[in-house]
């Protein structure tokens, strides 16, 4: 099944939602509007019966109990409240003395029904649902203590079952009527509610399907910054971490072009090099000597070329994060040592001041080469017999410095050092390399996130690398 979209979903969610919040608040108002009909019926019912209990009169002569009400009063009442039924019963003995309206085809209540009531202090009453004529009927039946007579000094009290019934047919109809209004002002409410939940959608979907059209327009090498809506919503957010996202993939766009044109550029001398080399080889037989000096020249070449491969692999393993992925604890001053050991230059140049052990959290394969290109750039720029010194100290931070006694790096040029494939006019004719050393120490330094500062002057260089320490 295919998704829904955001605006259908949001549709969906809020007609759902709201319907059924809508079913339910109806069917409360249906409930409580019927159980609130019903309940005035059974209050109006007992009242009734109630009412009934005192015109009761019991006969001192012969003990025949009479229902004191002259036919025409019993008329109107009966004319104003045709759907009503009454009885009057003695009990227990269970004669009826009075009864109006529809008859009660109903037996009476089992006599243990009182038993255990003190009717002194009030009624007994129940209330029952039955099917009569002309249809269900709501019954209301009472066992009440008629009081005696005060004008009659024989009177006694005695109990009187009154039973009250009246037509449900009125709360039917009126609860009818309630629940056509409710399904119509439902169908109205779904329809103002699908209305309102389209224009919602459509409103909150809007912001996105513009920032989205922008983010769209966007092409190589532009610069555009996406709309803002200036309320600092989600959209807003959105559309800042979007900005955020093409900006650093416009940068790694144009590092890799760069990178790209300047490896080009890099290999293509090497490899016109060894063609030239090869081409003038060929042109005639030579001596053993000269073929030699031939192979020489494409032997160091290619080595020059396989050093820039390597770099180039390196700097693309750190560069697509496969590198620096698993650190652990390594001493710093151990890898200054094989460093400054493996240094075919060095012939006891470099000297390390160092307190031992250092320990730092790292890749150590990656710290090797750190270290190890920051001392052959300062052995390769500094004269055959200067001194390189390596300094590593454990302060606050763990230092590492390295420091030349070269010719220095010239001020407009310290902020390009770091640059892939930047070699600095430094004086020094006779240097040569592919200037990836100090790019690769930036990238390593970034993998470990610790930063690399340079101080220069005549006298020399010093590259400072500051490490948290564990």
């Amino acid at each position: 099944m295919k998704p829904l979209s955001i605006r259908a979903s949001l549709t969906a969610w809020f007609v759902g939602l709201t319907t059924l919040l809508l079913l339910v608040f109806s069917a409360t108002l249906y409930i409580c509007i019927s159980r609130a009909l019903h309940s005035g019926l059974d209050v109006r019912l007992e009242a009734t019966a109630m009412g009934l209990v005192p015109l009761s009169d019991c006969d001192e002569f012969d003990g025949a109990i009479q229902f004191e009400l002259s036919g025409e009063l019993a008329k109107q009442l009966d004319a104003s409240n045709p759907a009503m039924s009454q009885e009057l019963w003695t009990w227990p003995g269970g004669e009826r003395f009075h009864q109006s309206g529809e008859p009660m085809d109903l037996p009476l209540p089992p006599v243990s029904w009182n038993e255990g009531i003190d009717l002194s202090s009030a009624p007994a009453v129940s209330y029952s649902t039955f099917v009569g004529m002309p249809g269900q009927r709501r019954l209301c039946t009472m066992l009440a203590l008629a009081p005696a007579d005060p004008e009659e000094p024989e009177s006694q009290a005695f109990n009187v079952l009154v039973r009250v019934a009246e037509d449900l047919a009125p709360i039917k109809a009126q609860l009818s009527k309630l629940a056509w209004f409710v399904l119509l002002l439902g169908i109205i409410s779904a329809v103002v509610i699908l209305l309102f939940g389209v224009i919602l959608s459509k409103r909150v979907v809007r912001p996105l399907k513009v920032l989205g059209k922008a983010a769209s327009e966007i092409r190589a090498g532009s610069t555009a910054q996406l709309p803002r809506r200036g309320v600092g919503d989600e959209v807003d957010v959105l559309g800042e971490l979007l900005d955020e996202a093409f900006k650093r993939l416009e940068g790694a766009l144009q590092r890799q072009t760069r990178f790209t044109s300047d490896a080009a550029h890099e290999l293509r001398n090497p490899i016109a090099v060894i063609q030239n080399a090869a081409e003038v080889a060929l042109r005639r037989e030579r001596s053993t000597d000269e073929y030699q000096a031939f192979f020489g020249d494409v032997l160091a070449t290619s080595r020059r070329m396989g050093q820039v491969v390597e770099a180039l692999l390196l700097l693309a393993r750190l560069d697509a994060g496969r590198a620096g992925e698993t650190f652990k604890k390594v001493d710093l001053v151990a890898i200054a040592r094989d460093s400054a050991a493996a240094q075919h230059l060095a012939k006891d140049r470099v000297r390390i001041h160092a307190e031992s052990p250092a320990f730092v959290e790292g890749d150590d394969g990656l710290l090797r080469v750190l270290v190890d290109n920051l001392l052959s750039n300062a052995l390769r720029y500094s004269g055959p017999e200067s001194a390189v010194l390596v300094t590593v100290e454990v302060k606050d931070d763990v230092i590492l410095r390295v420091q030349d006694e070269g010719p220095g790096i010239p001020s407009d040029d310290v902020g390009r050092v770091f640059d892939r494939f930047y070699r600095a006019e430094t004086g020094n004719a006779g240097v040569s390399g592919a200037g990836l050393g100090l790019a690769l120490v930036a990238e390593v330094a970034r993998v470990h996130s610790v930063e690399s500062h340079i101080d220069t002057s005549q006298r020399g260089t010093c590259i400072t690398v500051r490490f948290p320490p564990i």
